[in-house]
């Protein structure tokens, strides 16, 4: 058999782009099964979009809060879910801005060293697979490493 060569993958690793979807949870756990085979580490990514709520400068704020808070709880839970079921050192951020530019940013992003993009497909809903039908159409020239599309019923 064969001895696999991992040095590739030194010190790469998979970006997740996380939200609370079914498809969103089998492709991290595929993810992190990938990242231990291969000793790469995970990034999870949040990305919050901006809402247009300039003229209420209070409230805007308030919002602003409040969804960065919710971004952090749903990381620290799938984040304690990675470490307690793959023992996997994860690295997490958050993002503000449009979901697709903010994926390609952080992918063009070398301090990341980020060798693969990991989404999941959802096999029921077509409107949820915005990003993927983007990145493998009209973007896909933009892209410099590979995607790992993950259908969301396996």
């Amino acid at each position: 058999m064969r001895k696999k060569n991992n040095k590739n993958f030194d010190n790469a690793n998979l970006l997740i782009c996380v939200d609370e979807s079914e498809e969103f949870f089998v492709a991290m756990k595929y993810a992190c099964k990938n990242a231990k085979e291969n000793k790469c580490g995970l990034i999870l990514l949040y990305v919050i979009e901006e809402e247009n709520f300039r003229h209420w400068k209070g409230v805007e704020n308030i919002m602003r809060k409040e969804q960065e808070d919710q971004a952090k709880e749903v990381l620290n839970k799938y984040i304690k879910y990675i470490k307690e079921n793959f023992a996997l050192d994860v690295k997490s951020h958050i993002k503000r801005g449009d979901k697709l530019e903010t994926i390609l940013k952080v992918l063009k992003n070398k301090r990341f060293k980020i060798k693969n993009l990991v989404l999941g497909l959802a096999m029921d809903k077509p409107d949820n697979n915005k990003i993927i039908s983007s990145l493998t159409s009209n973007l896909r020239k933009k892209l410099t490493l590979p995607i790992t599309i993950v259908p969301g019923k396996i």
